[in-house]
C-alpha cells in the first residue's frame, strides 16, 4: 500500500542520513588537509624564493652588510629535498651582529661545507651549527663571528685531512665532485681575513668558521 511504501522510504531514509553525515565529515576533512598542504606548499615557494634572493643577492665583488644567520638558513631551505626525512639541522644560534662581507661568497662556502656534511652521512643522522659572537680580541678589532658546522658521519681519515683543501683533492666517485670545494671555501675564508679549522675523528666531523666584524665598508 502508499503507507507501507511511504514507511519504507522513511527507513531509508534514515539508514541514508548516518552514512551521509560521514561522508560529508569524510569529505570536510580532505578538504582541510587539502587546504592544508596548499598553504604549506605557498609557504615552501615562499621560503624558496626567499633563500635564492638572499643566495644570489650580493654581488661577488662588493661588501654588503649581512646576518650570517640569514646565509646559512637561505643554504639550508635550498638543500632541503637532500637531506629530508633523513637528517636534522639542529641551530644553536647565538646573538651575532650583522657584518660586512662578500655575502654571495659567504653562500658557497656554507653551500659547500653543509653539502658535504649531509653527503658524509649515509643514512639518518644529524647536523649541529652553532654561531657565537666573540667580543674583542688582539686579533680582531671589532670582535668576530664563530660558526661550527658539525655533522655525526663516519669522519674524515686521518692520514688525507691535511689535503682536503688542496684543489682537485677529493674522495668522492668520478662525477660526484669536482675537489674544488673546500678549495674555493678556503680561498673565501682567507678573503675575510678569517679562518677555518677542521676537526674530524670516527664519530664525525666539524669545521669552524671565524669571520671577523666589519661594521663599515673602507
Amino acid at each position: 500500500t502508499d503507507c507501507q511504501e511511504f514507511e519504507n522510504i522513511n527507513k531509508d531514509n534514515k539508514k541514508l542520513k548516518p552514512n551521509l553525515k560521514e561522508e560529508l565529515s569524510i569529505l570536510a576533512e580532505g578538504v582541510q588537509t587539502l587546504t592544508a598542504n596548499i598553504q604549506n606548499g605557498v609557504h615552501r615557494t615562499s621560503e624558496i624564493i626567499k633563500s635564492l634572493n638572499t643566495f644570489s643577492r650580493a654581488d661577488n665583488d662588493a661588501l654588503s652588510l649581512s646576518d650570517l644567520h640569514d646565509n646559512i638558513n637561505s643554504t639550508i631551505t635550498l638543500l632541503h629535498n637532500e637531506y629530508k626525512n633523513r637528517i636534522e639541522i639542529l641551530k644553536n644560534y647565538g646573538d651575532i651582529p650583522k657584518t660586512y662581507c662578500y655575502s654571495g661568497k659567504l653562500n658557497q662556502v656554507f653551500m659547500n661545507i653543509l653539502s658535504n656534511a649531509i653527503q658524509a652521512i649515509p643514512n639518518k643522522g644529524k647536523i649541529v651549527i652553532t654561531s657565537l659572537y666573540i667580543k674583542k680580541a688582539d686579533a680582531y678589532q671589532n670582535g668576530s663571528i664563530k660558526i661550527t658546522i658539525k655533522d655525526d658521519g663516519p669522519g674524515i681519515p686521518q692520514d688525507i685531512q691535511t689535503r682536503i683543501y688542496e684543489p682537485f683533492f677529493t674522495t668522492k666517485q668520478v662525477g660526484q665532485g669536482t675537489g674544488l670545494g673546500l678549495s674555493i671555501t678556503h680561498g673565501i675564508i682567507e678573503q675575510h681575513n678569517g679562518s677555518i679549522k677542521l676537526k674530524s675523528d670516527s664519530k664525525g666531523t666539524e669545521f669552524e668558521i671565524i669571520i671577523p666584524i666589519i661594521l663599515q665598508k673602507s
